[in-house]
């Protein structure tokens, strides 16, 4: 077989596999990211203020607040926001668990606000530096039907109003919004 008759039926089998790809029925939302925002920053408030010790870890209501963007999007029409959030779960200042609904309000014109709903967890890192991790899906609004993963670090928590009578009852830091 001649080199021009190899590199064409090699072209042949790329184009084959690569139309494989496009034709295969696969979610095209299935692992890449619509949206990514890296940088951002929030403030979240606890009633009533988070404890410790606190056994069993009592329920407890949340809303945060705050700002996304800049933002890399694939349509480049969501560039960056604001996000908040309420819910509610059993926490305390050890961890916990929480659910509840979220927005996200992009400030592009013609961008609709992202509605979602979310599970997330708490954990405390061994260097005192506490992360919350929501995860859920988008129920209306651009990107419904997809994947939302919002991650908090929360650097500014207060480990010593935990003994408190009022508990911790505020915290902030960054945080990072991706929607697959």
């Amino acid at each position: 077989m001649s080199f021009g008759s190899r590199a064409a039926a090699a072209l042949s089998a790329l184009l084959l596999a690569t139309a494989g790809l496009f034709l295969s029925g696969a979610p095209a939302h299935a692992s890449i990211d619509l949206v990514t925002c890296p940088v951002g920053t929030e403030t979240t408030t606890y009633s009533p203020g988070l404890k410790y010790p606190a056994t069993p870890a009592p329920n407890v209501s949340l809303h945060a607040t705050g700002t996304v963007g800049p933002c890399v999007s694939l349509d480049l029409h969501h560039t960056s926001g604001s996000v908040s959030f309420t819910g509610s779960g059993p926490l305390n200042c050890l961890g916990g668990n929480s659910s509840g609904t979220g927005a996200l309000n992009w400030t592009d014109a013609g961008a609709a606000t992202t509605h979602f709903t979310f599970t997330g967890g708490v954990s405390l890192r061994p260097n005192g530096v506490t992360v919350l991790v929501l995860t859920g899906n988008v129920t209306s609004g651009d990107y419904s039907g997809h994947t939302v993963l919002v991650t908090i670090t929360l650097l500014s928590t207060d480990l010593t109003a935990c003994l408190g009578p009022a508990g911790l009852t505020s915290s902030s830091g960054p945080l990072t919004v991706t929607v697959l």
